[in-house]
């Protein structure tokens, strides 16, 4: 049982080490701190995008 909860314990930390800059990186847009970011992407995307213009084909 001691061997279990400490390969539980060694799992989660070993998780946790790996995922560190995931989180670091993700927290921010989680938090929706960077809100403004993507409203500025998703603008310049809708203003890039094709206008509709019949040719005279």
């Amino acid at each position: 049982m001691l061997w279990l909860i400490a390969l539980v314990f060694l799992l989660q930390a070993s998780f946790y080490w790996f995922l560190k800059p995931l989180l670091l990186f993700s927290t921010p847009f989680l938090e929706v701190r960077g809100a403004w970011i993507i409203a500025l992407i998703l603008g310049a995307w809708l203003i890039a995008g094709r206008s509709i213009s019949k040719d005279p084909d």
